[in-house]
């Protein structure tokens, strides 16, 4: 019970919960968890409403300035760690794990059950040693589970749709306006959402589907920055398909196949990074930095201070102390350890190559 209270859909309104089971059907043996998801969903619906009726107004005209900083990456290629990491300057707000488990209500939640809301969380994530708290910085995708179908976190619930929500959620079918007005707007709220909360601090958003988005981006906020950080393409697949079999397991409403998620990841780290490669070439020097996750690795703070240098964050030695206290703090992590089958390894090299080229590793 308490494993499925921490479920991602409990966050969701009754009403896009009823539209994803009808898009994407539920198989009869996880028909307990899906009603269960359901209940919580019904309960939950005040407390949206309520929250609605309070700040609904303040939410519409909140403006969200300065621009927010993006970290994009594909999933598994080091985007938590930078986001931990920068976070710790006090100039940036973000999304916190809070806000993006009650994307409908955290502007209500009652301070005082905040700690019991603590005790109930894991002690780290699911697919690795990464520590959990309410405050912790997360990604705004997991957020957008609750408002519609266009968030790319329902593969883990939906693993027969993967291909399906990665074409529309990620990429918006090559373009889809429609899909990317409802998205828009979906997200803009949220962000408003969050940036109410923190007035006057400039939100470090990280979220890896945002890598096929920069254009998208770049319209809704013409100033914003992007980070981009990369990790060797062998390590990147062995983590992805370690991350979606858990949450997968954790909590699908479809049978688990580990070959399917073998394929879709074999399949849609190219679209993703050819999204970014051909996006990339509009943004400016001032705006856009390149970074690899071993030399976040290896030079923590020098990397840090090219990026701040590089898109003009300003304050890097104001920060530099919140900086290295997190990187002591970090020192006794241990990163799982995930081989490759000789035939997995030859299917990345082969179809993965253009962006070893591109990302200067070695097949």
């Amino acid at each position: 019970m308490q494993h499925q209270l921490l479920h991602p859909l409990t966050s969701s309104s009754f009403p896009n919960l009823a539209r994803l089971i009808s898009s994407y059907g539920c198989q009869p043996r996880f028909v307990p968890r899906l009603m269960f998801l359901g209940l919580v969903c019904a309960l939950r619906s005040p407390f949206a409403w309520l929250e609605s009726a309070k700040y609904g107004r303040a939410i519409r005209s909140q403006a969200i300035e300065p621009a927010p900083i993006f970290i994009i990456g594909h999933w598994r290629s080091g985007t938590t760690y930078l986001q931990n990491l920068m976070s710790q300057d006090p100039q940036f707000g973000r999304v916190t794990l809070l806000q993006a488990a009650m994307p409908h209500d955290f502007l209500i939640f009652p301070t005082n059950l905040i700690a019991g809301l603590q005790k109930m969380l894991p002690n780290t994530r699911l697919m690795d040693n990464v520590a959990v708290s309410t405050d912790a910085p997360w990604e705004e995708e997991m957020a957008l589970v609750s408002f519609s179908r266009l968030s790319f976190y329902h593969v883990s619930f939906f693993p027969r749709a993967v291909e399906r929500i990665f074409r529309e959620a990620v990429l918006f079918n090559d373009g889809d306006r429609k899909l990317i007005a409802q998205w828009r707007d979906q997200y803009l709220y949220f962000l408003k959402k969050v940036q109410l909360s923190q007035p006057g601090r400039r939100l470090l958003l990280k979220n890896p589907a945002n890598t096929a988005r920069i254009s998208i981006l770049r319209q809704m906020f013409p100033n914003a920055k992007f980070i981009h950080i990369h990790r060797d393409p062998y390590k990147v697949f062995a983590s992805t398909v370690h991350l979606y079999l858990k949450a997968q397991e954790a909590w699908g409403l479809h049978d688990v196949d580990r070959d399917h998620v073998v394929r879709h990841v074999l399949e849609s780290y190219p679209e993703l990074m050819e999204a970014y490669f051909v996006q990339r070439k509009a943004l400016h020097e001032d705006e856009f930095v390149e970074v690899s996750f071993r030399d976040l690795q290896r030079d923590p703070m020098g990397t840090l201070s090219t990026i701040y240098s590089r898109i003009g964050l300003g304050q890097y030695d104001a920060a530099a102390p919140f900086f290295s206290r997190y990187i002591d703090s970090q020192r006794n992590y241990r990163k799982n350890t995930l081989p490759l089958s000789p035939s997995e390894r030859e299917q990345i090299s082969l179809r993965w190559r253009k962006s070893f080229d591109e990302l200067g590793y070695s097949v």
